[in-house]
């Protein structure tokens, strides 16, 4: 019975079902892991005040907040040079995140639980979010002076000026191609001229604008005490958001969650990448993979369509057929190379002296950018594309497909 069973392949759909069911629930075990570990980064935590001494030292304040913690056993803890007492069978370390990196030159530091005197969590304690230099924990002292005007400075230099240094580079480029061809007489040397001076005069003003509202930001300030009792100076002008954890409701927290989330997937980033938002990230993503299935989609299906419904079945579609199904398994490295080299440096090069020769040296499609990156994205797709679905035109029943 044993033997037929076992021949009956019962037991191997089992073990195949088994496999599946365990990858299943590692992949979703991954994928909540991941999720409560990120989703929690947002919540606004507890800033605690710890009065801290060590052995033989002077006893000082440290804030922050708790981001770890450990239990090492006293044989190993005294293996890697820490004192033990007798009485002691575990060494008790905590990861506070301390901030003030421009002040104490460090993020995070480690404390021993033994050592902790003293520890509360005050209301008064600020977190303040800044756009250089990390997270400053302390408490607020005084505001000197509160104006709105950060969006205004950003809408000036990325909005106005950016506009007017645009329109420039295109009369710089306009000139450049007319020198070129030999046109730039003097009535296209007068008319560039003109519209240079505007866009300066224009440029002169809001330069003028910006000026006067630096100024103002520079006596727009924080003035908060740090741990060690001194007190710092921090511009608004560098300030992201500043809050009190310690005094906030659940609902409060809720907020201010929502309003992390949202910066988070709106936001650029800031900090090399460590603070702020991934929305570029995202948004070339989504414009990369639309662009390449805008050019996988027709012609992977019409490929295979192709080759499967239409075409002799002979030696030439044997040897394509052999050469897309080499492609699929081609790693996507050479790919990336592939299209660094062809659509980069030899397209890209060839469009940029035949249509752009005023740009040079700067290269306008002779550098990585979207365009290339979906291009070469849709050539990795493609053969997978034409297998598939090859094999699925190849597994419909005659019966439908001449009912059809």
């Amino acid at each position: 019975m044993m033997k037929l069973w076992f021949k009956s392949g019962v037991p191997w759909i089992w073990l195949n079902a088994a496999a599946v069911s365990i990858s299943l629930i590692m992949i979703v075990g991954v994928l909540g892991l991941v999720t409560v570990r990120g989703v929690g980064h947002f919540w606004p935590h507890k800033v605690t005040r710890f009065s801290y001494q060590e052995e033989n030292k002077e006893p000082q304040i440290i804030i922050g907040e708790k981001v770890d913690s450990s239990v090492t056993p006293a044989a190993m803890a005294k293996s890697t040079g820490f004192k033990m007492a007798d009485n002691e069978d575990t060494l008790v370390q905590h990861l506070i995140k301390t901030g003030n990196r421009d002040v104490t030159g460090s993020d995070f530091r480690w404390i021993q639980e033994r050592n902790v005197k003293e520890h509360s969590d005050p209301a008064d304690m600020m977190v303040v979010e800044r756009r250089e230099w990390g997270n400053f924990y302390g408490q607020l002292l005084e505001v000197k002076e509160a104006l709105a005007i950060f969006k205004e400075i950003a809408h000036l230099e990325k909005k106005e000026i950016g506009a007017i240094n645009y329109a420039l580079e295109r009369l710089r480029l306009k000139q450049r191609k007319l020198e070129l061809k030999n046109s730039l007489d003097d009535a296209a040397k007068q008319q560039i001229a003109t519209e240079k001076a505007g866009y300066e005069a224009e440029y002169k003003q809001y330069q003028t604008q910006l000026a006067e509202l630096y100024q103002k930001i520079r006596r727009v300030s924080l003035v908060a005490k740090t741990e060690s009792g001194s007190t710092l100076e921090i511009p608004l002008s560098k300030v992201v958001r500043a809050f009190q954890p310690n005094a906030m409701s659940v609902f409060d927290k809720i907020a201010h969650y929502g309003t992390k989330v949202a910066e988070f997937v709106t936001d650029d980033p800031r900090e090399a990448n460590t603070e702020g938002g991934i929305f570029p990230a995202i948004f070339g993503t989504i414009m990369m993979v639309m662009i390449m299935s805008v050019i996988v989609a027709p012609f992977g299906v019409i490929a295979a369509v192709y080759l499967r419904e239409y075409a002799k079945q002979g030696f030439t579609t044997r040897l394509i057929r052999i050469a897309v199904n080499n492609l699929a398994g081609v790693p996507s490295v050479v790919y990336g190379v592939f299209g660094l080299g062809f659509f980069v440096y030899i397209l890209g090069g060839n469009i940029d002296q035949l249509f752009f020769p005023e740009s040079a040296p700067a290269p306008v499609f002779g550098t990585p950018g979207l365009l290339w990156a979906s291009i070469t994205l849709a050539l990795l797709t493609l053969p997978v594309v034409i297998v598939s679905t090859e094999e699925g035109l190849a597994r419909i029943p005659s019966s439908i497909r001449e009912g059809s």
